[in-house]
């Protein structure tokens, strides 16, 4: 009996979870600064914000995220694929939002 109320509930959420995606992305490039200025706040930025500042950054699709230590540093290590349809490896500094 608990399954089918959980279904339900989860059929329930993401169709509002994909309207809240949905506007966030047609907020535009604004928002990446936005998500510095939270994460100056917290002190580091988390693994999905950085994964969203790159995709907003080069425009391309996010094909996997994780998180490393380079160089005594914490880094996200992002897979992309562009526009153009390369593959690319974004480093962004947990820390900063810098992205290399």
């Amino acid at each position: 009996m608990r399954y089918p109320m959980l279904i339900v509930l989860l059929s329930a959420l993401l169709p509002a979870a994909a309207l809240a995606r949905d506007a966030a992305l047609e907020a535009g490039p604004g928002l990446g600064q936005w998500q510095l200025a939270q994460a100056g706040r917290q002190g580091r930025l988390g693994l999905s914000e950085a994964a969203d500042l790159v995709q907003k950054r080069t425009g391309g699709r996010i094909l996997a995220a994780q998180a490393v230590r380079e160089q005594g540093r914490e880094m996200y290590r992002i897979k992309v694929l562009t526009r153009q349809g390369e593959v690319r490896i974004v480093l962004v500094d947990a820390a900063t939002g810098s992205m290399e």
